[in-house]
């Protein structure tokens, strides 16, 4: 037992350190898009379900983009709440009898498609309830343009973050990408306007520990995954499609993962269909959006729960397809690191200390793996923090100082909760997978800006 534990720990090791060193020597300081550039046409499609509080902060962003060939979907999945009056009134929908689906594929029923009066990019699908998955099908049965971005109703697009995605799918390979997403409580007020926001420290340390969660999943893991052809989620949050893709691959699938899940049938249909050999999916880290982060322990459980629900769905439904149609590379790091190492693993860690209690033997070998997995968080974390100031993200120094004092602490107490939500969501699956929470709204007025009314109609 002990020779198995080394071993998996070895290989461990191996993994994180590829994180560390390969994003280290290879990412490099990015060029800004060119703002010159003939612009591809872009749907952003917006999914809601009782977002009241926080729907129009999204607005903010879509005011100062550097971009026209765009349109904005929200789709209301049958919100219960006063989404969709506050959607019409404010934005002055009207009926649209001009906007057809492309009828490829299948959703609930769509009750009224609108068209804004005031802002002619903008358009609003009202639809019967069906879950996020349902809500992005019909979005992206609606859109107009040549790529899909999927954008969650709390999140602000960077004044930049369009023409970044212009740029990255300039290379006809490509056929998905996933935008950087930060913190939105991490930043002062000037999210989403001309002016560059400025990062910040002063939080919660709730809030802290998703922030450096965050930076090190997209700046060390995203990235590197990415360049081996191995990124097995763009988020939800903000990812690009080529719509034809979506539509190849039937969509998205009614389950608690649907960006991991579709991640993964995108990787399924580069590997099966012909048309899209050779065609990859990337990390675009010059394209960013902030998106509101949980605040209270309760609400992180809750949508920590709906991850790693999700990631169980996908094992178990992609089980068939692994190697065989996902490749090699994306499937050892799916199931070896994540599930195994990941998931299955959490279960004997958490009960090394009820070990330790009747058998101190191995005493001394459980401290230096622990010792040898802080050194490497802690590491990992540093280097974080060095890769993100290559693409513009700089701490001033007294916020710069409190996220370097932040990182040991951090590696000790909150990087634990980890095996708490694997633990945790991994049980709910099982005892009811379709169930999920929402995570509490927390919304800021700050946020809200009115739209100028567009120049260009669509």
């Amino acid at each position: 037992m002990l020779e198995v534990t080394i071993f998996l720990f070895c290989f461990y090791v191996v993994i994180q350190l590829m994180y560390i060193f390969y994003p280290l020597y290879t990412a490099t300081k990015s060029n800004p898009a060119n703002s010159e550039k003939k612009e591809k046409g872009i749907s952003v499609v917006i999914p809601a379900y009782n977002e009241e509080k926080i729907i129009l902060n999204c607005l903010k962003g879509i005011e100062n983009l550097n971009y026209k060939n765009y349109e904005i979907i929200f789709v209301n999945d049958g919100s219960t709440d006063h989404t969709l009056n506050l959607l019409i009134n404010q934005l002055d929908f009207r009926p649209d009898w001009y906007k057809l689906p492309a009828l490829k594929i299948p959703h609930e029923d769509v009750i009224e498609v609108y068209r804004s009066r005031r802002f002619p990019k903008l358009y609003l699908i009202d639809k019967k309830n069906g879950g996020k998955a349902d809500a992005l099908n019909a979005g992206a049965e609606y859109a107009a343009k040549e790529i899909v971005v999927t954008l969650d109703a709390d999140s602000i697009l960077d004044p930049a973050s369009l023409q970044a995605m212009n740029h990255a799918f300039d290379d006809p390979a490509l056929i998905a990408g996933g935008g950087m997403v930060q913190i939105k409580q991490g930043f002062d007020n000037h999210i989403g306007t001309p002016k560059k926001p400025n990062p910040m420290f002063q939080l919660p340390g709730i809030v802290r520990y998703q922030i450096l969660q965050y930076m090190t999943a997209f700046y060390l893991h995203k990235f590197t995954q990415s360049r081996l052809q191995s990124i097995f989620v763009i988020a939800g949050a903000f990812g690009a499609f080529r719509k034809q893709a979506l539509y190849d691959a039937n969509g998205y699938r009614r389950t608690v993962g649907e960006d991991m899940d579709v991640t993964l049938k995108i990787h399924k249909l580069i590997k099966t269909n012909p048309k899209y050999k050779h065609k990859k999916l990337t990390f675009i880290p010059e394209a960013l959006c902030y998106t509101e982060c949980p605040e209270t322990f309760s609400d992180l459980l809750k949508q920590r729960i709906r991850w790693q629900k999700g990631f169980v769905d996908c094992v178990l439904f992609f089980k068939k397809a692994f190697f065989s149609q996902l490749g090699f590379r994306l499937s050892f790091l799916f199931l070896f690191e994540f599930l195994l190492l990941g998931t299955i693993n959490a279960f004997p860690t958490a009960l090394i200390p009820v070990f330790l209690l009747f058998n101190l033997d191995n005493y001394m070998v459980a401290v230096a793996l622990f010792s040898t997995n802080c050194f490497l968080a802690i590491t990992q974390s540093l280097t974080t923090v060095f890769v993100s100031e290559r693409f513009g993200l700089i701490y001033p120094n007294r916020h710069f100082r409190k996220f370097l004092f932040f990182i040991p602490i951090e590696t000790i107490t909150y990087r634990l909760l980890g095996l708490v939500f694997v633990i945790t969501g991994t049980i709910s699956y099982f005892k009811n997978k379709d169930g999920w929470y929402v995570s509490k709204r927390i919304g800021n007025a700050q946020d809200r800006a009115p739209l100028e009314e567009q120049k260009e109609a669509a």
